[in-house]
């Protein structure tokens, strides 16, 4: 797969064309998922069409990248000239229908996406959504938003071979631009706050999109299981205008119909998600928590109500919805899937959706889990170590990234918290600036994902530490890393 190192400056805009012409190469940017994923909120008016032909280059080829379960997929393209037909096999735009049939005068370019399910749309739509986003600089310009209304336009005035399922409209207007504001805090500390800018760049992810379906089964940390959930439906700074809590993924009218439809299944039992403070119906407000609902091991009891759910995952996700005829629950239902898959991959573990559900296997998930009557499973999410070890990463990646941690601490303790992409020994130890041993911290196996360790300033002995620098390093084979910390009390 090329991709491109390169900044984005007063690219061409696309020409009228006479003929099947390719797009350019993908161009990678320098921003992670999880930084587009929190930044991430659609423009619905006001635009200028003058996108340059990379940003379209750039969507096209991610919207392509998603995996998909239907038949088919076809892409079409509106402009001000045409409406055109995209190759993902050969990145070329070839003329469909002549003449301009955009929903949107002001719009640059509106891209459509056929398919025969609502949830595989809505991956392909959420890829573009970050596609775009990633062209954001601080004062962002590149803006989109997926529209019902251009749907219903497109299906009416493109003559597209099947159904188009959603449209995204792009074009130029300003915007915050990126940010790295945490706002997922949880109220009754069950799940630690989230990483909302990672280390890897998106469109290198997103390249090296494979899903998945063989696992360890070692358990996940809680900060691994934390992250997943922000990744599928965590809030973001954003705010709608009618004053509703953004979050990771995009809502029809902001109603954001997973909230409080999200569980957690591991090997100590089921639990609800919610992204809203209790009782969860109040979407102005936000929150990360956890409701525990089932205490002991039912993965076996999820497992068996479908044979194509994988059986070896540490941990599922169980995605539902209140209605599964509405392209609005469906659709948002694939956008969460699809931040799932970009997650595990950032994390370098393993990720599989067994999507879509039969009516058998959505009522045996429901059944095997109690959940509620009125909600209809429609995505089971795997995700753990792969079973067969870390994943080759383009680059070269160390498996131990430090990613988050205090340099200084004047009072309580420093925790740090780190990225491990191979399961593996990890040891942690403090030293003092001469390179004396002061206290190991922890020395166990552990798995693939976020973890973290805190440090309370006491020796061995559990004495207090002297003020003074000292030096943190954490250790899995023959990879080391360190963090010099400040300690003053």
């Amino acid at each position: 797969m090329l991709l491109l190192l390169l900044t984005i400056g007063s690219a061409a805009q696309l020409p009228v064309l006479t003929r099947t012409e390719s797009l350019p190469a993908p161009v990678v940017h320098a921003h992670s998922f999880e930084l587009l994923a929190n930044s991430r909120y659609s423009v619905h008016s006001g635009f200028d069409g003058t996108l340059p032909v990379q940003v379209l280059a750039n969507v096209l080829w991610a919207m392509s990248r998603v995996p998909y379960s239907g038949a088919y997929r076809e892409f079409y393209v509106a402009t001000a000239d045409n409406v055109y037909r995209y190759d993902p096999d050969t990145r070329t735009l070839s003329i469909h229908l002549a003449g301009d049939h955009r929903y949107n005068s002001g719009s640059a370019y509106e891209i459509g996406v056929a398919t025969p399910r609502h949830e595989d749309a809505g991956m392909s739509i959420q890829a573009g959504l970050l596609a775009a986003i990633a062209f954001w600089t601080d004062t962002g310009e590149v803006v989109c938003c997926p529209m019902k209304w251009a749907t219903d336009y497109a299906n009416s005035n493109w003559q597209p071979a099947h159904p188009i399922l959603m449209v995204n409209v792009l074009g130029r207007a300003p915007a915050r631009g990126v940010d790295s504001t945490l706002v997922a805090i949880s109220s009754d500390s069950s799940l630690p706050a989230p990483l909302v800018n990672g280390i890897d760049t998106f469109e290198i992810l997103l390249a090296e999109l494979a899903p998945d379906s063989q696992f360890t089964g070692i358990p996940p940390s809680l900060e691994t299981v934390s992250q997943l959930l922000w990744a599928a439906y965590g809030v973001t700074p954003h705010r709608t205008s009618n004053n509703r809590q953004g979050l990771t993924v995009p809502s029809a009218i902001a109603g954001y119909f997973l909230t409080g439809k999200i569980y957690l299944v591991t090997g100590d039992g089921v639990s609800r998600y919610w992204n809203r403070l209790p009782p969860g119906n109040n979407l102005a407000t936000r929150d990360h928590r956890l409701e525990p609902l089932l205490s002991g091991d039912w993965r076996p009891a999820l497992r068996s109500a479908s044979n194509r759910i994988p059986s070896t995952a540490p941990l599922y996700l169980i995605i539902c919805v209140d209605d599964t005829s509405t392209y609005r629950t469906m659709q948002e239902a694939g956008f969460a899937v699809f931040n799932l898959l970009m997650q595990t991959r950032a994390l370098g573990i393993n990720g599989y959706a067994t999507m879509p559900l039969t009516l058998t296997e959505r009522s045996a998930v429901r059944n095997a889990l109690m959940l509620p009557a009125n909600e209809f499973p429609v995505a089971v999410f795997a995700a753990g170590e792969a079973a067969t070890g870390i994943r080759e990463r383009s680059g070269g990646e160390n498996v131990l990234r430090i990613v988050r941690a205090q340099p200084a601490v004047r009072r309580g303790s420093l925790r740090i918290e780190y990225l491990l992409r191979r399961a593996g020994l990890v040891r942690a130890e403090v030293f003092d600036l001469a390179g004396r041993p002061v206290k190991v911290l922890l020395e166990q196996q552990q798995s693939a994902g976020y973890h973290s360790l805190v440090w309370d300033g006491t020796d061995s002995h559990h004495q207090p530490v002297r003020r003074g620098t000292y030096l943190i390093t954490l250790t899995t084979g023959n990879v080391t890393v360190r963090h010099k910390v400040t300690w003053s009390r």
